[in-house]
């Protein structure tokens, strides 16, 4: 699940520090082995904003579970397969299931910024304000101050940023995937490819408007 899709699942709970803790696994470096390994049954703090942080963290892990596992999903990202192979992008040399799935994810996120812009307005002034010294002293408490250097090098840049608006342009969601896939395989879409993504973007885009929010309403 994207950023804008975590957020708009848990509304009305608007609180900063939560809405934050949110995007604290995608941003922070090996985070998901420190959930498991320390967080998942930490000790919770009796204080109410690092409480927030955590309950934030937890809520990103159970939003994913429920989500991945969702058939309806699952059929979105076995369609946008289909669409990608539709415009003759190479199965053999592009990893078409992995990208799928993000496509689908941030696709998702793209339905509700069209449609709700509101929700996208509410989410940056959410973070903006966020009082980042609890964020800072929950990953203290935690000894995780390597995560948190790579969380806030992150999130500033998120928030300076504003991605998330730029998603109402299909060429900037391929923009973002092909960064995606090179920080892992070390190499981006070419220009050819990138246009062959926007075509099947356009009809992830049909199959996904009157769709997606059935997709996030199925919580399991």
């Amino acid at each position: 699940m994207h950023f804008l899709s975590h957020f708009y699942t848990e509304l009305p709970n608007g609180n900063p520090l939560f809405v934050a803790a949110l995007s604290i696994p995608d941003f922070a470096n090996g985070f998901t082995r420190v959930y498991n390994s320390k967080l998942r049954y930490a000790h919770i703090s009796q204080d109410e904003n690092l409480q927030q942080i955590h309950s934030g963290i937890v809520q990103h892990y159970a939003g994913d579970k429920w989500f991945h596992a969702s058939p309806l999903f699952a059929a979105q990202v076995s369609t946008a397969m289909q669409f990608f192979l539709n415009e003759n992008l190479n199965r053999e040399k592009l990893r078409l299931s992995v990208i799928a799935h993000l496509a689908v994810e941030m696709m998702i996120d793209r339905q509700i910024l069209l449609q709700h812009k509101d929700v996208c307005v509410k989410y940056y002034e959410c973070i903006n304000v966020v009082e980042e010294k609890f964020i800072h002293q929950y990953f203290a408490l935690h000894s995780l101050e390597v995560a948190g250097q790579s969380f806030f090098s992150k999130f500033q840049f998120f928030k300076q940023k504003q991605f998330l608006f730029l998603f109402s342009e299909l060429e900037n969601i391929v923009t973002g995937l092909s960064r995606i896939y090179a920080s892992v395989t070390k190499t981006e879409f070419t220009e050819e490819e990138k246009g062959k993504f926007v075509l099947a973007l356009h009809n992830i885009d049909s199959a996904l408007r009157y769709s997606w929010q059935e997709i996030l309403n199925n919580k399991l």
